[in-house]
């Protein structure tokens, strides 16, 4: 794969690059992975569900749940 860029922003990359001891592609890499992370770890993680910690209730009625009985 090839990007063209201009000569700033290349200059700009391999300047940043040096300055952190990287490769321009590990920095690259670092740049894409903090502001987008993958895909596939995206759809990984199912929904955190709550958790509601209610203690015992017992036998509820329809009451009990709804204000519709008198």
């Amino acid at each position: 794969m090839s990007l063209t860029i201009s000569e700033q922003t290349e200059a700009r990359l391999t300047e940043e690059a040096r300055r952190q001891s990287i490769s321009v592609d590990a920095l690259l890499e670092r740049l894409i992975s903090e502001r987008a992370p993958g895909v596939a770890e995206r759809k990984s993680k199912a929904p955190e569900l709550p958790v509601w910690h209610v203690g015992v209730l017992g036998s509820l009625h329809r009451r009990d749940i709804y204000d519709d009985v008198p």
